[in-house]
């Protein structure tokens, strides 16, 4: 099963009546890294994503990542299926946001694609670049890493990184998930109440309440 199968279900997300999804569906350990060009412009982002074993397990089945059957899934295999959990449809932004002053800047579609199979978990990687190189010295540029229907759960356990540049840092803004979850369950609760048993609902932009802000500081000239 490819993510991005599961994903186009996570539109759903907060699916039925009753707090059928009222917990995440997928947890994933984000790393990431901003990459900046010789201008010192950022330029794009590159992004690993761990899957939680339960669904490492999953995708090595139903993607035949282990043809010999000893639980492991093969590195030839992994290679062929890298980049396939990214195939999203046009438009679909990546559950990966950099924003300058609140607004999200434009994210070019997934390249540099690899697979690899660590610690019992899926691990794979890819590459976003920015559709324009941004000036960052422009506004107050952030980071975060999340599904808006909160359908997958992104964690980002490592301080994420900065290449091409020694001047800039991310500093992490904690998410108040108390917070989050008391808003999450109203909401739900809200559904519940108003709701038909079978109507598809959607809950748009409750991931975010979840989700870490990163910073980004620069010096003032490059």
């Amino acid at each position: 099963m490819k993510l991005r199968s599961v994903l186009s279900v996570s539109a759903l997300a907060a699916v039925f009546a009753g707090g059928a999804a009222a917990h995440p569906h997928i947890f994933i350990d984000t790393a990431f890294e901003l990459l900046f060009d010789e201008d010192g412009a950022l330029e794009a982002v590159r992004i690993d994503w761990a899957y939680d074993e339960f669904y490492s397990l999953m995708l090595i089945e139903e993607n035949d990542l282990d043809a010999d059957g000893d639980s492991l899934p093969e590195q030839a295999a992994l290679d062929a299926y890298a980049g396939q959990d990214v195939d999203w449809a046009a438009g679909f932004p990546g559950d990966f946001t950099i924003a300058v002053d609140g607004v999200a800047v434009e994210l070019d579609g997934p390249v540099t694609h690899r697979a690899r199979y660590e610690a019992g978990r899926v691990v794979t990687s890819h590459i976003r670049p920015l559709t324009t190189p941004l000036d960052v010295s422009q506004g107050v540029v952030t980071a975060q890493a999340y599904d808006p229907t909160y359908f997958v759960a992104y964690e980002v356990p490592e301080a994420p990184g900065v290449a091409g540049r020694d001047d800039c840092q991310l500093d992490r803004e904690v998410a108040d998930r108390k917070a989050a979850q008391a808003e999450y369950g109203e909401k739900l609760a809200e559904v519940d109440a108003t709701s038909d048993p079978f109507e598809v609902v959607e809950l748009p932009d409750i991931g975010v309440l979840f989700a870490d802000r990163f910073v980004l500081t620069c010096a003032a000239s490059f």
